[in-house]
């Protein structure tokens, strides 16, 4: 089986992004990366976004997401929702940002749970490892990814996945925490 290199956040000039859509599917597959999820912010993206994902031209698999702003008791929180064919992939994202201790993690989540179920949690910060969020007590498969807005922040953590190269077979693999978090050195 084929190991896949992917990145499950990035946002473009569709939302608060200094690349486009292209510039950024160009930058992942320079780095080596199998698949790429752009996520751009619900309340920021602009006209014409799914087309323009659609219409990347790039030999990576892209999948179109959108970054969901949510309040909860702790205030509002991001939900990546990742499209595949069949699929839907939701992350819970950069719980750090939040500052939330691992209880009050938990709590956000049961919020987030009542309109969203969640597949996944980060454990990463711009691509950094966050360990508080690691743990076994936040019972949710955990994801590295950059939540990349600028070239310089493209390729410090990602995912590598043993499966099919089509969406859903990727999607399914992350939901069951089939998937390896592997962080850039330096």
């Amino acid at each position: 089986m084929i190991v896949l290199k992917g990145q499950l956040h990035i946002h473009t000039t569709f939302s608060d992004g200094r690349l486009t859509p292209q510039e950024a599917a160009d930058l992942y597959s320079a780095l080596g990366f199998d698949f790429i999820a752009i996520t751009d912010h619900d309340h920021l993206i602009k006209r014409g976004y799914r087309e323009a994902i659609e219409g990347i031209a790039s030999n990576m698999i892209i999948f179109f997401g959108v970054e969901l702003t949510l309040r909860t008791r702790w205030g509002y929180v991001h939900v990546n929702e990742i499209e595949g064919v069949n699929e839907r992939l939701y992350v819970f994202n950069h719980p750090a940002d939040y500052r939330l201790s691992v209880r009050q993690c938990l709590e956000c989540l049961a919020d987030v749970e009542e309109k969203y179920r969640i597949d996944a949690v980060e454990v990463s910060h711009l691509g950094f490892y966050t360990p508080l969020y690691d743990r076994e007590e936040i019972p949710y498969p955990k994801v590295a990814t950059d939540d990349s807005h600028e070239s310089l922040g493209c390729g410090r953590a990602w995912v590598e996945i043993g499966c099919g190269r089509d969406k859903d077979s990727i999607l399914r693999q992350i939901k069951q925490g089939g998937h390896r978090n592997v962080f850039a050195k330096g």
